[in-house]
């Protein structure tokens, strides 16, 4: 008998772990490098990744890894003795029980081909290449032979297209689960939460288009992006001024008076008055909210306070 067979979550949780590791090699190490703290906008990083090739190596390893158990967590789902390799008929010859950990696990191309096969899921031409590209360079990085450069851009694409091709917008839940935040003056800790993961939405527009990042976070492709009150007001107070502008109208109507946040995803009512700033086009006011002194009768396009 096979003991200590796996469950789904434990594969899961391993995913998105490996995920937030590659993430922050790469987040880290822009922060660490920019030291006037324009890592969001600063372009000019080439040559300094090229002298962090293991680091990026180790990114990409850590991303690779996080497909590979996402993989086996639908696999496991149906059946965790589908993962494991070799003959059946010889699993229980010993007439010994066999613990699942000293099993042999299928390689990385028979896991795609079981996860289609069993899970009736079907992989698109452009994640099989990109999947293709990953393993190759992740064995030229595992055996010490990757001579080409290789630059953060790669793999966030690698990681828009996992997440947007595979794992679904749902992503995000997990990744909290596991996000590390650190302490900021005058905020909670759902708050520290909000402005951790702002953090990363920045880093992926960098690398990103607008339409590969909102399929990416579950966000409709279409309508005006306007800054968020309550993140924006948390943004200020805390000192980082980032600009939280991940809020969308909804729905996306003329006369919605109602906008939707995709980092603290809450709701914030509007007024839908024309911008008292010259040259503003945009008509979403956030109106007087003593609770939020910063954002409080604020044109939630230009930022700038309305008169009274």
């Amino acid at each position: 008998m096979i003991t200590n067979k796996p469950s789904p979550e434990e594969f899961k949780s391993l995913s998105i772990q490996y995920l937030a590791q590659s993430i922050d090699l790469l987040l880290k190490t822009e922060m660490a490098l920019c030291v006037h703290g324009d890592w969001d906008t600063n372009d000019e990083l080439e040559e300094e990744w090229e002298k962090r090739q293991g680091t990026l190596g180790n990114s990409l390893i850590m991303l690779f890894l996080s497909i590979e158990n996402y993989l086996k967590f639908e696999i496991c789902k149906i059946n965790p003795l589908l993962l494991v390799s070799g003959d059946p008929s010889k699993w229980g010859v010993s007439k010994e029980d066999k613990d699942f950990e000293d099993l042999y696990i299928h390689q990385f191309d028979d896991l795609i081909v079981t996860y289609q096969e069993v899970a009736s899921k079907n992989i698109e031409v452009k994640l099989q290449e990109r999947l293709d590209d990953l393993r190759k360079k992740r064995n030229k990085y595992t055996h010490g032979l990757h001579r080409e450069f290789l630059y953060p851009k790669y793999i966030i694409e690698s990681i828009s297209i996992f997440l947007t091709k595979l794992w679904g917008a749902e992503w995000i839940k997990e990744f909290k689960s596991v996000m590390l935040t650190e302490p900021l003056y005058g905020l909670s800790s759902d708050e520290e939460e909000q402005m951790q993961l702002l953090n990363y939405f920045k880093f992926f527009e960098k690398y990103l288009s607008d339409k590969k990042f909102r399929r990416m976070i579950g966000m409709r492709e279409n309508g005006r992006r306007y800054r968020c009150p309550y993140c924006t007001n948390c943004s200020i107070e805390s000192g980082m001024i980032i600009d939280a502008n991940y809020a969308l109208l909804e729905p996306n109507q003329p006369d919605s008076i109602e906008l939707k946040c995709w980092v603290c995803e809450a709701y914030a009512e509007v007024e839908r008055n024309g911008c008292s700033e010259e040259g503003c086009p945009a008509n979403v006011i956030f109106p007087e909210d003593t609770n939020y002194e910063h954002t409080s009768n604020c044109c939630l396009t230009c930022g700038a306070e309305q008169g009274s």
